[in-house]
């Protein structure tokens, strides 16, 4: 959750930002006509529009990223495991070969 707090903090952040961008801006400029207006409101929906889908990626482009190194780091969990057990078995082979000449030999006798 910690992770996810800080970038809707930013989000919360750029957003009043924008939104306080835009009112200084109608406050200042003298409006024209009433076209002016809907333009300008469309461009301040399209900005925030676009920060908001650039920080809903940002939080889905992170959460995938943690789901695919935990991943990555079982697979190699389960390769080192694997290593582990087949050198487990090389070594319980070559035991077993001695233990065959060790009987051979003592046949022998």
């Amino acid at each position: 959750m910690k992770k996810y707090l800080s970038s809707m903090v930013w989000l919360f952040l750029a957003i009043c930002s924008g939104y306080f961008a835009y009112k200084t801006y109608l406050g200042v400029l003298p409006q024209i006509s009433d076209k002016n207006i809907i333009i300008d409101g469309i461009v301040f929906v399209f900005v925030c529009g676009f920060s908001l889908s650039a920080m809903i990626y940002n939080l889905i482009n992170k959460a995938v990223s943690n789901s695919l190194n935990m991943y990555k780091r079982e697979l190699e969990k389960e390769s080192i495991d694997k290593v582990e057990n087949s050198s487990k078995v090389k070594v319980l082979e070559s035991k077993i070969e001695v233990l065959e000449k060790a009987l051979e030999e003592a046949l022998k006798k």
